[in-house]
């Protein structure tokens, strides 16, 4: 099978329900085509993932089409992304692949964690990367977690800028190692305190400038009985601002998220 490059769009055609089959592409997701749309101006890497069709004599027996054009199999949004920029993509013919089988392939593909993102710009020696690396391993936090001490923040934003080798690190490292060293000082009393949305708490909390953090241990001293492992991180707020303020006259409110709930923030 030979992969032949070409900008002949109009000899392409996505498979759908109009010509009487009852199969068809998954929809467009028009994000996803702009946001490779953003990527195919830096880099066009479909000669290694390459928009997979079925011959047109198949694509007319299996899908009902008109036999004059190939019928997308695999990679609708890479064609669409390249037909919108005017750029070239690279094809396959390969009639041993269905559109039936797509989704079993997917199913079964393992795609890129972010460590897997991580390992990669880190031997390429991006100091941003490393510097990520050794602030994780070095407090045994899991990459997500670190997006959000270090990062501010796992939004797609964040995420999107980490996986494409445009990671920044805002948060001071003074702040950072304190926080970890708070987060390790709940290890002594709690099973869960490098949990992620027991850790999101304590980070939401430990921002509060009114929040002391040798107050909260030697309150958890003596009433680590009554923590538990909270579904969501507005639960371990609530929990951890319970602890935070007993029998003390000066209450904190330590829930941010509560109170944005209910408009006081």
């Amino acid at each position: 099978m030979e992969i032949i490059k070409t900008n002949n769009y109009d000899n392409f055609e996505l498979i759908n329900t109009e010509n009487g089959h009852n199969i068809s592409n998954r929809p467009i997701n028009w994000n996803r085509v702009s946001h490779l749309r953003e990527e195919l101006k830096s880099k066009n890497l479909t000669s290694a993932f390459m928009i997979k069709v079925n011959s047109k004599k198949a694509s007319k027996k299996r899908y009902n089409a008109s036999g004059k054009k190939y019928c997308i199999v695999d990679g609708q949004h890479r064609f669409l992304a390249c037909k919108l920029e005017e750029l070239p993509f690279h094809y396959l013919v390969n009639d041993t692949l269905h559109l039936k089988d797509v989704p079993k392939a997917a199913s079964v593909s393992k795609g890129w964690s972010l460590r897997d993102f991580l390992h990669t710009y880190v031997s390429e020696g991006k100091n941003e990367y490393k510097q990520f690396e050794g602030y994780m391993r070095t407090n045994d936090f899991a990459p997500s977690l670190t997006l959000v001490i270090l990062c501010g923040s796992r939004s797609r934003h964040a995420t999107k800028s980490f996986i494409n080798g445009e990671l920044q690190i805002t948060r001071d490292w003074n702040f950072s190692n304190a926080f970890a060293e708070a987060i390790s000082d709940f290890g002594d009393y709690i099973n869960f305190n490098r949990h992620a949305r027991f850790a999101e708490a304590l980070l939401i909390a430990f921002q509060n400038d009114k929040y002391d953090h040798q107050r909260m241990m030697t309150k958890v001293e003596y009433l680590s009985g009554k923590m538990k492992r909270c579904a969501d991180t507005k639960m371990h707020l609530e929990q951890l601002e319970e602890i935070y303020n007993y029998n003390s006259r000066d209450k904190v409110r330590l829930n941010l998220l509560r109170d944005i709930d209910k408009g006081l923030y």
